[in-house]
């Protein structure tokens, strides 16, 4: 929130997802004070914003993105914050419905709050639907195109195509694996380039899910998909356990080092306070885990009884699922069991400003009290948030637990998939399977018991993002490798090199070419136009790279 003294402001002053608000008030009281708080901030308190004085004026910017609840308050000597179950000494109370580039007048008259709009708002997500619509023409165009060609040489290379295909084996690669990585590749450098300022597009405060938040648990969830498949070819090949276990550990350490040079690509290489965890070291100790668990206890023998057939896929991962189900109750045992200093057992939230700033230093609360003891706050990711709170890795080492049975649920689905040849009785599992996880995580989120939290990467994110996964994989499947009325472009060519592009778009992201900016960036086309480019060229450079048969794998 901002506030200035101009009486009145026009829409050259104000940017994307702000409103001004002119204050006045007719009490004749001096002791009237304005309190916001902003729905994005659970459990929080009021805050102090400005005191209403006769014959003065005020304008005030509002950030639209959440509702804004405004509270006048009688008070001589006013706190910073104000309790919201605090109603005493209340004038007035106002959740106005303010949007984009709107001027409203907020008035105070006998003790009741009103608001009128003096310049209407604009619709935030105009730029959003012409921009997209336009690159969804563009890219069918482009589709369209590509079938005529293919058609056109088909006719003049007849034979030669049914000779090749007589030549093909008849085993393929399934293409909707490779357009689901690439998916949640290119959305997540879409997201990590501002996703065109539209907040609904990046990722939620604290509890909830919005669209980034689905895209690195869908990125993990397909790696682990890969494992089996990786690892009985290997198998296949009687390569020596002790070389697959070599293959495992090198590719584990390799991510995690990776992972650490990309936390010092803006801040630099203090040892002090260079950041230890992050997304690339969360995928190598998940996959080092994961893949380690599978090989060592794997079974070569399905059953040939027809009723244990039909759930193979799980009978073959028994010693597995009880391996993985031991984490989760570590997880569990240290989330609600763990004696946090100064904080309630089983704290959840965000500390800072929520709960009315009782517990400011809890946050995470074991998942951040581990991280603080064993990593230390220097060693953390810093990041100012709503709630005001201290340091907090969202990629930290408690989450890892629960990220490793993330990461073997995807294996499940890639057992699956081995298991069973028909694609009928291979989407009707993995829906199954959906079906479960998102009643079971919806279950724990909407009763309060786990909620979706990406930060703490909470249990109940765990199954309903993989539930979303999950049901992204058979629609691709479908559509890809069934029907086949899609080839997955332009999703499945960068799929194939996943890891280049997301380690290049870490480091080159805020460099010119893939990173431009025209002024103060004040124009939501143009950002969303910065963001598109720089997936587009990313894109780009994946099937340049596919067309030299070039791809970059650990």
């Amino acid at each position: 929130m901002e506030t200035t003294d101009e009486w009145f402001c026009d829409r050259e002053t104000l940017r994307y997802d702000e409103a001004c608000v002119n204050l006045r008030i007719n009490h004749e009281d001096s002791n009237a004070w304005l309190y916001l708080l902003s729905s994005d901030c659970a459990l929080c308190p009021y805050t102090r914003t400005k005191q209403f004085l006769a014959n003065l004026n005020y304008s005030l910017i509002v950030n639209t993105v959440r509702p804004t609840t405004f509270r006048v308050v009688d008070a001589e000597d006013p706190s910073e914050f104000i309790s919201a179950k605090n109603t005493s000494n209340v004038i007035c109370e106002l959740t106005p419905n303010l949007g984009q580039f709107g001027v409203y007048d907020f008035s105070v008259q006998n003790g009741s709050c009103d608001i009128k709009v003096l310049n209407p708002s604009t619709y935030p997500f105009t730029e959003l639907f012409l921009i997209f619509g336009v690159l969804i023409l563009v890219l069918f165009g482009l589709s369209g195109l590509k079938s005529l060609c293919h058609v056109c040489r088909k006719k003049f290379m007849k034979s030669q195509v049914k000779e090749d295909t007589a030549k093909q084996p008849l085993k393929r690669r399934v293409k909707a694996i490779d357009t689901v990585r690439g998916a949640s590749t290119l959305l997540m450098i879409f997201v990590n380039d501002g996703s065109g300022g539209y907040r609904i597009l990046g990722h939620a405060t604290w509890n909830g899910l919005l669209l980034g938040d689905l895209l690195f648990p869908c990125f993990m969830w397909i790696m682990g998909v890969c494992i089996p498949i990786a690892i009985s070819s290997q198998v296949k090949r009687m390569t020596k356990k002790s070389e697959i276990l070599y293959g495992i550990f090198k590719r584990s350490v390799l991510l995690f080092l990776i992972g650490v040079s990309l936390n010092t690509v803006m801040t630099g290489g203090q040892l002090e306070t260079i950041r230890i965890f992050g997304v690339l070291q969360r995928f190598g100790i998940t996959y080092f885990i994961v893949a380690l668990t599978y090989l060592c206890l794997m079974s070569r023998k399905p059953s040939k009884s027809s009723m244990l057939r039909e759930v193979q896929d799980f009978f073959l991962l028994l010693p597995q699922w009880c391996v993985m189900l031991a984490i989760v109750a570590a997880h569990c045992f240290l989330t609600f069991c763990l004696h946090v200093p100064g904080c309630p057992t089983g704290y959840l939230g965000p500390g800072g400003l929520h709960d009315d700033a009782k517990y400011f230093d809890c946050v995470g609360g074991a998942a951040g009290y581990i991280d603080r003891v064993i990593l230390k706050e220097n060693h953390l990711h810093h990041s100012a948030t709503v709630y005001k709170s201290g340091p907090f890795d969202p990629e930290g080492i408690l989450g890892t637990l629960t990220s490793t049975f993330h990461v073997f649920l995807g294996l499940h689905a890639g057992i699956i998939m081995m298991s069973y040849k028909d694609w009928k009785e291979r989407v009707i599992r993995w829906l199954a399977w959906a079906s479960l996880f998102g009643f079971i995580g919806c279950a724990l989120h909407f009763s309060n018991v786990i909620p979706v939290n990406k930060n703490l990467w909470s249990l109940s994110f765990v199954f309903v993002t993989t539930s979303f996964s999950l049901a992204f994989l058979s629609a691709c499947y479908l559509l890809v490798d069934v029907v086949k009325v899609w080839n997955g472009g332009p999703f499945r060519v960068p799929g194939m090199n996943g890891l280049l592009l997301y380690v290049g778009h870490s480091v080159c992201y805020k460099n010119f070419p893939f990173h431009w900016g025209i002024g103060n960036m004040d124009s939501r086309a143009l950002r969303l136009c910065e963001a598109i480019w720089g997936t587009l060229l990313w894109t780009v450079i994946a099937y340049v790279m596919h067309k030299k048969r070039n791809y970059i794998t650990l």
